[in-house]
């Protein structure tokens, strides 16, 4: 506080400690000595004021700005309001968020990253429709399960599959079709149905 009061004293500005009656948007209606008055919101002030919040107000050039906010005296929750484009960080640097629970709430995300590690012990997505490009995907599970109400799978090369054990079951219709089909058991290949058909 020392600091901003020290920046408005090099500046030529006064200040003083108004409270803050209503906020629309930019413009802050304070009240100051029983007076009513509008002001903007300084540039550097990212906390937006809240009615009831004591501020720190400076005026330069016959205008006055609420420099920052004081004391919150409501239970209205903190809002941080930057300015459209704004960055945190520094791209050299390194951001630390820390928090009990952290809500992401945007029309659009984007993210775009060189290396993305994720650590979670339980992941949830609801999601509406995904597409997803990669060049290569590499999966370690100890248990995949997956429930569809259709599954379609188009490959250009080959597919091949590996297990020790493999079950496959149709409650309707089985169809394999190729050029050429091999059917090889070491020691027993079975076959049963009320009707086999060859030829």
């Amino acid at each position: 506080m020392n600091a901003m009061t020290g920046i408005a004293q090099q500046i030529g500005a006064a200040t003083d400690s108004a409270e803050v009656l209503a906020c629309d948007g930019a413009s802050v209606l304070l009240l100051r000595e029983g007076q009513e008055e509008r002001a903007g919101r300084a540039f550097s002030c990212l906390v937006e004021p809240a009615p009831g919040d004591l501020v720190l107000v400076g005026r330069a050039g016959g205008q006055a700005y609420v420099l920052a906010v004081l004391e919150r005296r409501g239970d209205t929750a903190m809002r941080l309001a930057m300015p459209d484009g704004a960055t945190i960080g520094d791209g050299a640097g390194r951001l630390n968020l820390a928090a009990g629970t952290l809500v992401v709430d945007a029309e659009t995300t984007q993210v775009a990253t060189r290396s993305l590690d994720v650590v979670a012990t339980r992941t949830e997505a609801h999601l509406g429709r995904v597409g997803l490009f990669a060049e290569a995907i590499e999966t370690i599970a100890q248990r995949i399960i997956g429930r569809f109400r259709r599954s379609f799978r188009f490959v250009e090369e080959g597919e091949q599959l590996r297990a020790r054990d493999i079950d496959q079951r149709a409650s309707g219709h089985v169809n394999l079709k190729g050029e050429t089909i091999t059917v090889q058991g070491g020691a027993l290949v079975k076959l049963r149905s009320d009707q086999i058909h060859l030829g």
